[in-house]
């Protein structure tokens, strides 16, 4: 966290302690909360200063405490069962605070990009989800800001927990359709209450989601972190910082718009690119870090769920050190260096700019085998061609279920697509074998050959391979064009053509991969 913020929570916390003396709570504590069961739980909030505080669960004092000199307080429950409803107080004196309707469940943390604020009803299905209710499935969405320094505490009111309901506004349903697809699979496989935290906006790179501290800690990041402070140094105000950002956005709309036409007439005049650390842009290095995920720490949260890349696909290498990172900054922010970090794997989609989405996807890949206590949901098959946000979103949010109900759950279910194990060669025929089959490797459509497959020889031009599945782990490659092929690949494509249908017993798609014979 940056030293800028901290001094400033610290004033915003001590001044308010000081002008008000009555207890209250942090305003991630409202009522109707979810507090993640079987663990200890961080509660914190203000007071008087250094006065002393009893935490009360259903009126039965669970924790005590003293605020500090600043008037602020931290108190851990001990682990609670899951269930509800409970109240929960803070009681200093004759003063105090209360919370009615709280559960402990389990508790997830939902950040990225466009992918994780798509509301459930543009989903496919999402209408039928919308006419029902599940009062045990309960999220809080932390609106989307920027501004370095934080300009601007979030309140209890910009902070309430909500349900999923036929009778509710538009903005108490707007619930990202992937965590709510994984809230309610996760609530089938646990029975358990589950609470989301939705943290996430769009069209934004996974360093505005870094802390400045993380980013200078890698050399190859430093530039984000310079970039940062390059900014802070600038002598422009938040009216010049906002204008430079709106001109931007004004002529990639403008160019959007002369693209669909045809590139007909004269082409929109190229502004000055906004500054890389324009410290008012959502894609800006630190920014959202400050402003939407700092706020939440120490919140207890059973783990992560992440779907984020698009903004980063021209620079796949570098989301290999900046994407581990980033897991790594959270996770010692919340002290959990085990904290399950559960992320999608992008969705296939033709892309009309420029970009590498294999190599993207084959970071995100090499995330998950390196950095421990991490899970890959594919969904390659869940793209649109025309669409960078696809509507089939209950098949992903389903996979980050499974992964967490196999990985953190340690329930017997299948939460992997078949992955690439070996490739072999003989008589001109490459067989790669797979793991991940359950009982066997199928094709959706029930048909026996296998789009998406491509083969090279030794000068590495690919062409498309004709390929069928010849044993439960096993499909054999042959192409007329390649006499000595010595490398294969499956679904490298930022959009396969024809999509592919690979998957196991389970339904899990196979994951994208290329390899050359050792």
């Amino acid at each position: 966290m940056g030293i800028v913020r901290i001094v400033l929570l610290t004033l915003a916390w001590t001044l308010a302690a000081g002008a008000r003396a009555e207890v209250a709570f942090a305003p991630l504590f409202n009522n109707s909360a979810v507090l993640q069961c079987e663990m200890p739980v961080n509660i914190w909030g203000r007071s008087t200063p250094d006065a002393g505080l009893e935490i009360r669960l259903d009126g039965k004092k669970v924790a005590a405490t003293t605020a500090d000199a600043g008037g602020n307080w931290k108190a851990i429950l001990t682990a609670q069962p899951p269930g509800g409803p409970h109240s929960l107080e803070a009681v200093s004196g004759e003063d105090a605070a209360k919370l009615e309707d709280i559960l402990f469940g389990e508790v997830w943390l939902a950040a990225g990009q466009s992918n994780m604020v798509m509301p459930v009803g543009p989903s496919l299905g999402g209408e039928e989800v919308l006419k029902r209710e599940n009062p045990r499935i309960r999220f809080l969405k932390v609106p989307q800001k920027t501004g370095l320094p934080v300009e601007k505490e979030f309140t209890a009111d910009d902070l309430k927990w909500r349900t999923i309901s036929p009778s509710s506004s538009s903005r108490d349903n707007d619930i990202a359709a992937v965590a709510f697809y994984f809230a309610e699979a996760l609530h089938q496989g646990t029975g358990r209450p589950i609470g989301i935290i939705q943290s996430s906006y769009g069209g934004t790179p996974a360093e505005a989601w870094t802390s400045l501290d993380m980013l200078e800690g890698q050399p190859e990041l430093k530039h984000y972190a310079s970039a940062t402070r390059q900014a802070q140094e600038a002598n422009k105000s938040k009216e010049q910082w906002l204008e430079e950002i709106s001109t931007w956005d004004q002529f990639m709309a403008d160019l959007t718009e002369w693209k669909k036409g045809g590139n007909s007439g004269p082409r929109p005049k190229e502004p000055t690119r906004p500054d890389a650390g324009n410290p008012w842009s959502p894609r800006s290095p630190t920014v959202l870090f400050e402003n939407m995920i700092a706020p939440l720490v120490p919140y207890t949260a059973r783990g992560v769920i992440w779907y984020q890349g698009e903004g980063n696909a021209t620079r796949p290498d570098e989301y290999r050190v900046l994407f581990p990172t980033m897991i790594e900054g959270w996770r010692k922010l919340w002290n959990r260096p085990d904290w399950p970090f559960l992320f999608v794997q992008l969705s296939a989609f033709k892309l009309p700019f420029p970009g590498d989405w294999p190599g993207l996807r084959a970071a995100q890949a090499f995330t998950r085998d390196t950095v421990p206590h991490t899970g890959m949901a594919v969904s390659i098959d869940c793209g649109e061609k025309d669409d960078i946000h696809p509507k089939k979103k209950q098949p992903v949010g389903e996979r980050l279920a499974r992964l967490a109900l196999a990985d953190v759950y340690g329930k017997t279910i299948s939460s992997r697509g078949p992955t690439f194990q070996a490739l072999e060669k003989s008589n001109g025929t490459l067989r790669i074998t797979f793991q991940g089959l359950g009982d066997g490797l199928q094709t959706s459509d029930g048909k026996p050959d296998v789009p998406g497959f491509e083969v090279a020889g030794a000068d590495g031009v690919f062409h498309a391979a004709h390929a069928k599945i010849v044993s439960p782990s096993s499909v054999e490659l042959t192409c007329a064009e390649v006499a000595d092929p010595v490398s294969a690949r499956y679904a490298w494509a930022d959009w396969p053509e024809p999509p592919v249908t690979l998957q196991n017993s389970a339904g899990l798609p196979a994951e994208p991969f290329s390899q050359t014979l050792k």
